[in-house]
């Protein structure tokens, strides 16, 4: 039942968010699903107005997260980790850079599959222009070259599965 939930956008929406020390932080507001698989890999918490200034929405990693009581989920993080959290704002798509800050944050490794183009992400990627001693890498071309198309989007209640 638990796994359910968690690969189950509107079932996350309905839950409150506790840290793993059991800290309430808050509701969860929006979820951010993978483009490909549509599994759900972030969510926004709505911060509750006991954590003072900065309250509002956050994201947080559904990373290592359970649900194993009614209308809880349980996140990995600290609340502290949350609270730190860089805000910000994501229309549809969460753009490459902002995953790469907040994976950067929560000390998340970024997705080993998924080569996101963000700057610093994936240091043995082969990179264009080759440069001297990388001949063997001709025709491969970094991804940032292009404009890179984002990972997360914002899941919406009536898409398509």
């Amino acid at each position: 039942m638990a796994e359910d939930v968690l690969a189950d956008p509107e079932a996350l929406r309905r839950l409150t968010a506790y840290d793993r020390d059991g800290k309430r932080i808050g509701a969860v507001g929006d979820v951010y699903v993978e483009d490909l698989g549509r599994a759900p890999e972030w969510v926004t918490v709505v911060l509750t107005h006991e954590h003072g200034p900065g309250s509002g929405d956050t994201f947080v990693p559904l990373e290592g997260a359970t649900h194993t009581r009614r209308g809880v989920l349980d996140l990995a993080c600290t609340a502290e980790a949350v609270l730190s959290a860089p805000r910000m704002e994501a229309e549809q798509h969460l753009g490459l850079a902002q995953e790469q800050e907040l994976y950067l944050h929560y000390g998340l490794a970024t997705p080993a599959e998924e080569a996101s183009g963000a700057p610093g992400v994936g240091d043995d990627r082969p990179k264009w222009p080759i440069v001297e001693g990388e001949a063997d890498l001709e025709g491969v071309r970094e991804l940032a070259l292009e404009t890179p198309a984002a990972r997360l989007h914002r899941y919406e209640p009536d898409e398509d599965d």
